[in-house]
């Protein structure tokens, strides 16, 4: 019995041995991997973001067809030197497509405006064969500009955009006001215009405004939409008031219930901002007191960016004069104590390196982000805590702590170039996915750039769209993966 046993752990442990051997190997594939594909695929993403993909597609779709054949030909196994010739044939042709589409923006400048509107109208839905009649335009006047045929395409490019706009009219009337228009039917029914009808009424002439609009201007569907969306968000205000008043019309103690609510909310905020409210004469004290507060904090805030700026540039300053101290201190000293020095400055590098990575790597809550080394001086914070709302790219204030940690950990490294990249799931429109994925990527962009002392220059934002999943998306828990904001740092040598 004890030998079977004996066998059976020996099984166990040669079993353990091989699985580890195998995560080993792919963890090598997966590191080897991005070695070779890496910058091809920021040039994919980079491309994208130029809308290489619509403006010069012959030339792009030639070097999306490459850089797939070299993934095959690096799954397969075969020759990285006949993998690296292939993707610097990808690069080359990305290149010439991104210069491509620079030039072709200005000149189907009209007709992508055009096709953008219809996207954020979800013409593709809503508009279906309007919308793949100008697509459809749209592409044989990017053609034609690829092949030179400028005419051909600023001709080709005018028909498409009008054709764009009537699918952009089409998507607006059937899905914004046509929804609006049903909610306010149905308000109606349950008596919202009679318990609420100054929200109500605002809501009715914020519609009838964007139908007059439609009516009157065709191509001023984007501010029908505004109007519209706004006609939206107050017939459901209305309607949540008109609850809140049944309840009250019901039951009249309802209405101190309703006030004490409105106060405790007023008196959260307050405790935030350390200080408790007294309601003896109504809400407006706690209010005013608020916004002082707030006031207080904003210039406190200004106080403290202009003196940051102050001690950064006193430290370039005291940077400079040590390197001239360095410098002159160079010309006394002897061969040997030059390599002596250097030695003690390698040393002290290497410790700072190690302070800083370690100050990176604590910075964040597992929960909050995942931080990736993939190279000595490149360093990856895969944002796990942050999201958006569902096809926006607005930053809620709920997220603004893990952005100030963000702030933090790129004052580690004050030198490093930032790339913001924006990552999206697998579903919905491929072209829409990568909008959005660059509209999030420089929606933190600007945040970095309102609150730190950075430029353009050193902070650039890509949109990958779905091209780069690090996950399934064929369930949800991977597809949540998948939709990310991930911050790259490249730390100069």
């Amino acid at each position: 019995m004890q030998r079977v046993t004996v066998v059976m752990l020996f099984a166990f442990v040669v079993s353990l041995a091989g699985i580890a051997s195998e995560a080993r190997g792919q963890a090598q594939d997966e590191q080897l991997y991005q070695q070779i594909f890496g910058k091809v695929q920021e040039k994919v993403g980079q491309a994208r973001t130029a809308q290489a993909d619509i403006l010069s597609p012959e030339v792009f779709a030639r070097a999306f067809k490459k850089y797939n054949e070299a993934k095959d030909d690096f799954k397969r196994g075969r020759s990285l030197s006949e993998i690296n010739t292939k993707l610097r044939e990808v690069a080359t042709d990305l290149e010439a497509a991104m210069n491509t589409a620079k030039v072709g923006k200005v000149e189907l400048d009209g007709a992508l405006k055009a096709r953008n509107d219809a996207l954020d109208s979800d013409a593709p839905q809503f508009a279906q064969e309007s919308y793949a009649a100008a697509d459809r335009m749209f592409l044989e006047a990017a053609r034609k500009f690829e092949s030179g045929d400028r005419n051909g395409a600023k001709k080709r490019g005018e028909e498409a955009e009008r054709v764009f706009r009537e699918a952009e009219l089409q998507a607006i009337k059937g899905s914004v006001i046509g929804s609006v228009r049903n909610q306010i039917i149905k308000a109606r029914e349950v008596k919202v215009d009679r318990l609420a009808p100054l929200t109500f009424a605002k809501s009715e002439a914020l519609l009838a405004e964007a139908e007059k609009i439609l009516n009157s201007d065709r191509y001023a569907a984007g501010n029908a939409r505004e109007k519209a969306e706004a006609a939206g968000y107050e017939i459901k205000h209305a309607t949540n008031l008109a609850e809140q008043i049944q309840r009250v019309k019901l039951d009249e103690r309802q209405w101190e219930k309703l006030l004490l609510d409105q106060q405790q909310q007023i008196a959260s905020i307050s405790k935030e901002l350390d200080f408790n409210p007294q309601f003896l004469e109504g809400a407006d004290k706690p209010v005013n007191d608020i916004r002082q507060a707030i006031k207080s904090l904003r210039a406190e805030r200004r106080d403290l960016t202009a003196e940051v700026s102050k001690m950064s540039t006193r430290m370039e300053e005291l940077s400079r004069e040590l390197n001239n101290i360095r410098e002159a201190q160079v010309g006394l000293e002897s061969q040997l104590e030059k390599e002596k020095r250097k030695q003690q400055e390698l040393q002290q590098e290497r410790q700072r390196r190690e302070e800083r990575q370690k100050a990176l790597l604590t910075t964040f809550e597992p929960a909050e982000a995942k931080i990736l080394q993939e190279s000595e001086t490149l360093y990856r914070i895969r944002l796990l805590g942050l999201t958006f709302p569902p096809g926006k790219a607005v930053i809620q204030p709920q997220y603004f702590s893990l952005l100030t940690k963000l702030q933090r950990a790129i004052r580690i490294y004050p030198n490093a170039v930032i790339s913001i990249e924006g990552h999206t799931d697998g579903l919905g429109n491929e072209n829409t996915n990568q909008r959005i994925s660059t509209e999030r990527a420089a929606a933190i962009q600007q945040y970095l750039l309102a609150n730190m002392n950075l430029t353009l220059e050193n902070v650039q934002a890509v949109g990958y769209g779905e091209s780069a999943p690090i996950a399934s998306n064929e369930n949800e828990e991977g597809r949540a993966q998948n939709r990310r904001i991930e911050v790259v740092l490249t730390i100069p040598q």
